[in-house]
């Protein structure tokens, strides 16, 4: 599992949202909240571009889709239990960012596709 090193940022990312909504820090919760849009952002370029991106030889050692779609879901999941269980802004924000990690999976699922030969389609 040599791609694991490669996924570092997106397994230290999941780990602070969950002690974010663990432990509710204000800290981490500004870090999640600034880096969740530039991730969307990111995500949607990479969607927009995924046609050209294909054509690109991936490496050997990238971390399967399975392991990025699983770290979107506990995000998911996680930050939609912490709004569920906040109250006034804080619950706002949750759900927004919960919202937000949803869209994200949604593009990276939405720009795997794209990036599959027609054939394999």
């Amino acid at each position: 599992m040599p791609w694991i090193k490669n996924a570092l940022i997106d397994i230290a990312v999941t780990l602070l949202i969950i002690v974010t909504a663990a432990l509710d820090l204000t800290w981490a919760r500004w870090i999640v909240l600034v880096y969740t849009p530039l991730m969307l952002i990111m995500k949607v370029m990479a969607f927009l571009g995924s046609q050209s991106l294909g054509q690109l030889q991936r490496k050997g050692n990238e971390a399967p889709a399975w392991f990025y779609h699983a770290l979107y879901a506990i995000n998911v999941v996680v930050l939609a239990g912490y709004a569920f269980t906040s109250v006034d802004t804080v619950a706002r924000h949750a759900w927004m960012l919960a919202i937000g990690w949803g869209a994200i999976w949604i593009l990276s699922i939405a720009a795997e596709i794209r990036m599959r030969p027609v054939a394999a389609r």
